[in-house]
């Protein structure tokens, strides 16, 4: 079995010349083997290696038993010692999740914790080839994709697991071969948790009344489906690149054509995008990828709520997926009269605006200005504003007035800006949006008074009034 786990770390790369390596540590046989194997090769990776023990504070006696046969294992190697104590009862209750997935984060954050002191050093722990048959039978019951099929990987985030080629008999002979006395943790002759009822129940009876070698054919099913679904994530990372306008951390935005792709490629591009938004999919299941999948293929407009502050978008030209808080600023509520003669500064577009009536005024060459001309006797006297939209206005851009509304959908305006675009109004009628002056207020050979508009960018030696 050294031989094998030795030709797994070399195989992956696990260990670099000189470095540190935090072992998970439990006193069983599995951690026991993995850290009796890694003091083997100290002198031939010139590693230094940390055991890290965790009391869970579950089984009293019996625990403390382990944490010193532990201790005692490692000054025995001439290695490191370190014990967290954790009360996971209270650590469950106060996180609200059961105890065994409780328990497995505190080890992991304890590993962590540990890895960061030492100034980032490899985390080994004692997955086995038994551990994989039973995780993929786990999540092929709850209901999986393939990526929860495709087993456990031997490295993966700092995390490497030199046994994981190696069955839970290989492990315990070489303990038997080698002197090792290790703790068997009564918690796991139980069948209170899932992992345990697959283990004492399930995958005996498969291994007794289907195959004898059914634990070990999962297991090596589940390495094939690693396999497969490496290369897939791969090829899903290239065509994100490909249809990706836009790649932040609040925001992703691809390109409608992505609705070409086949469903299985599809699907993986749009979680790589949620993932970029959001690092953990942990309570993301197939129903958010598959709805944000109908996103995609559905009309322009469409929108879905996900966990965690994301939503999804269908824009005229692609799909938007970002947190809610990364959301074009609504300045729904901005609203300024104006009056001639008057310049005015609106603080939340950084622009000056000024109306002149009848007389064309000039800017310096410096200031880009735009400018517009509108028949002022068309607006009636009424007061004018700059400010967003409302509920009835309407604009004429040569077919007849339509609503605003109306105009912004023909325009392929995305929902989410509509809110915060500034307009010239008077009462319900726009006078101009954007860099378009609404066709009733064309000036004309009757025209007879006439308003300029000017409008420029905030300048540094400009003074706001």
């Amino acid at each position: 079995m050294y031989n094998k786990v030795l030709e797994t770390i070399e195989k992956y790369n696990m260990l670099s010349k000189g470095g540190n390596v935090v072992a998970g540590l439990s006193g069983g046989a599995d951690s026991s083997a993995m850290v009796h194997i890694l003091a083997a090769l100290r002198d031939k990776f010139d590693i230094k290696i940390t055991a890290v023990h965790i009391n869970h504070g579950i089984r009293g006696d019996e625990a403390y038993r382990d944490e010193e046969i532990s201790r005692k294992f490692c000054e025995g190697l001439g290695i490191d010692f370190l014990v967290y104590h954790c009360d996971i009862p209270a650590e469950a209750k106060k996180r609200g999740m059961g105890e065994e997935e409780t328990g497995r984060l505190v080890r992991y954050e304890k590993f962590r914790e540990t890895a960061e002191k030492l100034g980032g050093a490899k985390i080994a722990v004692a997955h086995n080839t038994n551990d994989m048959a039973e995780t993929l039978l786990m999540h092929l019951c709850r209901g999986a994709g393939l990526n929860g099929l495709a087993g456990i990987k031997p490295i993966n985030n700092g995390i490497i697991r030199p046994l994981l080629f190696c069955t839970r008999a290989e492990i315990e002979h070489y303990c038997d071969i080698n002197g090792i006395a290790y703790c068997t943790d009564s918690t796991n002759l139980k069948t209170d948790y899932t992992r345990n009822k697959v283990r004492r129940i399930l995958l005996p009876w498969l291994e007794s009344e289907i195959n004898t070698s059914a634990g070990a054919n999962i297991a090596s099913t589940a390495v094939l489906l690693r396999e497969d679904e490496n290369y897939l994530e791969e090829l899903a990372e290239e065509k994100y690149a490909e249809y990706a306008l836009r790649s932040e951390a609040d925001r992703v935005e691809l390109k409608d054509s992505l609705s070409a792709e086949k469903p299985v490629m599809r699907k993986r591009i749009l979680r790589i995008a949620l993932k970029t938004c959001r690092a953990n999919l942990k309570d993301y299941s197939r129903k958010h990828i598959e709805g944000t999948d109908d996103i995609l293929m559905g009309e322009t407009g469409r929108k879905i709520d996900l966990p965690g502050g994301i939503c999804a978008e269908k824009s005229y030209d692609c799909i938007k997926i970002m947190r809610k808080t990364s959301e074009v600023k609504n300045l729904k509520n901005m609203e300024y009269p104006l009056e001639i003669g008057e310049k005015k500064y609106i603080s939340e577009i950084g622009k000056w605006i000024f109306l002149s009536l009848n007389e064309e005024k000039t800017f310096s060459d410096s200031t880009k200005v735009y400018t517009k001309k509108a028949d002022y006797d068309k607006i009636n006297s009424e007061p004018i504003e700059i400010r967003t939209r409302r509920a009835g206005d309407r604009i004429n851009i040569g077919k007849g007035s339509k609503k605003l509304k109306d105009y912004m959908i023909d325009e392929k305006i995305p929902s989410e800006k509509r809110n915060s675009i500034p307009l010239l109004a008077c009462g319900g009628r726009v006078i101009a949006i954007g860099g378009r002056l609404g066709m009733d207020f064309y000036i004309t050979e009757k025209t007879k008074n006439i308003l300029y508009i000017y409008m420029w960018e905030e300048t540094r030696n400009e003074g706001k009034s």
